[in-house]
């Protein structure tokens, strides 16, 4: 194919033109110092005492979760414990949602957005680690071996998997839709972490991270174990662990497997944030700016400035239309994409080479 029909043949795919209309699904806009939709439920002497008494649990619930997604487990016991009006110098803004009031009480959901400079300021107070930004979305595909190994919306440990709620993790496990196992994928195939149907599904979710957790059930009568093992397939390479599950005491088999697919995500998530704590990797970036003025120049130093991943932003060559820059992050290149929209900066490879722009 010549040059110019590649480039045609790409705008046509993006668009969802080739392919019977297939498009890559995007990825919802994820704020990492942010968390959405705090259930609260309050009664006071009014109404109004209950909402004000809400946002303060709010908050302060919020807080906590924030800072426990972005810290590694050995650290929570270290990680502050702040008063109401501490907690609220921290807060950025609130969104209120599904609110119902009677005289005395107070229903709704509350999303809070924290300072990303205040958050970090505090965990660095405490000399705590952390991780913020997201990774890519990685695909799950969970094959049951209950006699055979079978890849099926209908098995118990894709239900198990979908009984999950990673939405609010660094470390984002999506789940495929039923529909779109279609006609069935070949079981090989899913288990390699390759071929036409994998590669496309990746396409569509706009990764190409795929993990398949393959989970063989053994023994039964209350005293059953699940051997789970992880094959990971993305820009790594392929990795693999595993885990065993014992049956609790009263536990079905159901709620070992929901156990199970919790205990795999957390361990997944564990991993990804301890190899993506701030400054631990550095990638060595040059990016190029096209330019349209000097206000855009000025705007993505500034915006490169506040993104704690990345250091010493360089301008190394400035001309009328152009300029190159230089800088280091501190989360693989994969990432970078995602991790750099939070800040307000599109950061895309294109032939081989970086390209940065201001996000409007």
């Amino acid at each position: 194919m010549r040059p110019k029909s590649l480039a045609v043949a790409a705008i046509l795919l993006c668009v969802g033109v080739i392919a019977g209309g297939a498009s890559v699904r995007a990825a919802p806009y994820f704020n990492s110092f942010e968390v959405r939709e705090v259930p609260v439920d309050v009664t006071a002497a009014t109404a109004a005492a209950a909402r004000n008494v809400a946002i303060g649990e709010a908050q302060s619930r919020a807080l906590d979760l924030l800072l426990r997604r972005m810290t590694l487990k050995e650290d929570r016991g270290r990680l502050p414990r702040l008063d109401g009006n501490s907690v609220s110098r921290l807060v950025q803004s609130l969104q209120f949602d599904e609110e119902r009031y009677s005289s005395t009480r107070y229903i709704g959901k509350v999303t809070v957005a924290f300072s990303p400079g205040g958050i970090r300021s505090l965990l660095g107070r405490y000399n705590i680690p952390f991780a913020e930004a997201p990774a890519n979305p990685i695909i799950v595909l969970p094959v049951f071996d209950n006699g055979g190994p079978q890849l099926s919306a209908s098995n118990a440990w894709w239900n198990a998997w979908a009984r999950q709620d990673w939405q609010e993790n660094l470390l984002s496990l999506t789940l495929p839709r039923a529909g779109e196992l279609g006609m069935g994928p070949s079981i090989g195939e899913v288990m390699q972490g390759g071929g036409p149907w994998v590669e496309a599904l990746g396409s569509r979710y706009g990764t190409s991270e795929i993990i398949v957790p393959i989970a063989t059930l053994r023994g039964g009568g209350g005293q059953a174990k699940l051997m789970v093992s992880i094959r990971q397939y993305g820009v790594a390479g392929e990795q693999s662990s595993s885990i065993e599950i014992a049956q609790l005491p009263g536990e079905t088999v159901d709620a070992m497997l929901i156990r199970a697919a919790r205990d795999v995500g957390d361990n997944l998530t564990y991993s990804w944030k301890r190899n993506a704590m701030a400054g631990q990797v550095k990638t060595p970036i040059i990016a190029i700016l096209d330019l349209s003025s000097l206000n855009q120049l000025i705007t993505v130093k500034e915006r490169l400035r506040q993104a704690s991943i990345i250091k010493d932003p360089l301008v190394v060559s400035l001309a009328s239309h152009r300029a190159v820059l230089t800088m280091t992050a501190a989360v693989p290149p994969e990432q970078l994409t995602a991790a750099m929209v939070q800040y307000g900066i599109d950061l895309t490879q294109r032939d081989g080479d970086w390209y940065v722009s201001p996000r409007r």
